[in-house]
């Protein structure tokens, strides 16, 4: 099979819109009027009022609802530009909502993207930026992604620093204007993103594959990673895999953590050990490099663990 370079793009304000549907039920919920430049941070609380917990809360409701069940639109003209890219790139998604709405998410990436996306991967951040960051930095050296697209300019260009290219496509309402640059590039909406990506694609010398197969059902799988932050307790990562191995009927689970991260992953197998639900397989460690501000850098540790699913008697 030909090689084709990976490409990461953002689920939520990329490709979903998300925020325009989860303020359209908060007014039609909450008899309020509120617009999408009302929202001034990336946790919402800015504009739907109360404390952060709060915000959380209602968040989980909206998640629960039938309007993210079934009025969230696709963003104009991204699946037009990814789909023939394909001969090009392979396609992952990634993001950053909760696991509970994994099969909702799986099942609106078949319906709005079809066959445009290999995988869909989980960052499990905890919505700190830092945590996303060092998270995202973490999936894009995984697989090795060349280019990253997001609308974040707040996220995207920090995470992607060790990628080659960056695109943003349109932006978020609670982050600043970015400059292009040589890496990063800028565009408005996915037609201009489409220019910024042909251009990739002359600078990369790719050729196009003779036959790029459509990618597979994405609701038919689920995510086997979970990353681990210091931001969570144990307890919350090993209520995530149970789920994974009961509701899912997943067998393996790969746990990954670096740095003070690694203490708590540690924990959740230990956890897991002893409620009898998994045994670890196989672990294994390495040094990544984490670049730190201007050129300087430091190497810091990273641990996975497999994780084997105990079948019940």
């Amino acid at each position: 099979m030909e090689h084709r370079p990976v490409v990461t793009v953002d689920v939520d304000h990329t490709l979903a819109k998300l925020l325009e549907s989860a303020l359209e039920w908060h007014n039609a919920e909450k008899d309020t009027k509120l617009s999408v430049q009302d929202v001034k941070s990336s946790n919402w609380s800015s504009a739907w009022g109360g404390s952060e917990q709060e915000a959380d809360d209602k968040l989980l409701d909206f998640y629960h609802s039938n309007a993210f069940n079934s009025k969230v639109d696709a963003v104009a003209g991204a699946n037009e530009v990814l789909k023939p890219l394909r001969r090009y790139f392979s396609f992952v998604a990634v993001t950053d909502r909760p696991r509970i709405v994994e099969k909702q998410t799986r099942e609106w990436l078949d319906a709005h993207f079809s066959g445009v996306f290999d995988k869909l991967v989980f960052v499990d951040d905890d919505k700190n930026s830092d945590d996303a960051v060092r998270h995202k930095k973490d999936i894009y050296e995984d697989l090795k992604a060349k280019v990253v697209i997001g609308s974040d300019s707040s996220i995207t260009p920090k995470a992607a620093e060790d990628v080659d290219y960056a695109v943003l496509v349109g932006s978020v309402p609670w982050a600043k204007t970015t400059n292009a640059s040589e890496k990063l590039l800028v565009a408005e909406d996915w037609p201009k993103a489409n220019d910024q990506l042909q251009k990739v694609v002359k600078d990369l010398d790719l050729k196009p594959v003779e036959k790029a197969h459509a990618g597979p059902k994405l609701a038919r799988f689920t995510d086997d990673l979970v990353a681990v932050s210091t931001k969570r307790p144990a307890v919350f990562y090993a209520n995530i895999i149970n789920s994974k191995f009961t509701s899912q009927k997943q067998e393996m689970i790969r746990l990954q953590a670096s740095e003070a991260a690694i203490t708590t992953a540690i924990q959740t197998a230990e956890m897991l050990r002893i409620q009898k639900n998994a045994t670890i397989t196989k672990i294994s460690t390495r040094y990544v490099f984490r670049r730190a501000k201007g050129n300087s850098g430091h190497r810091v540790p990273k641990l996975e663990l497999i994780l084997q699913r105990v079948p019940r008697e």
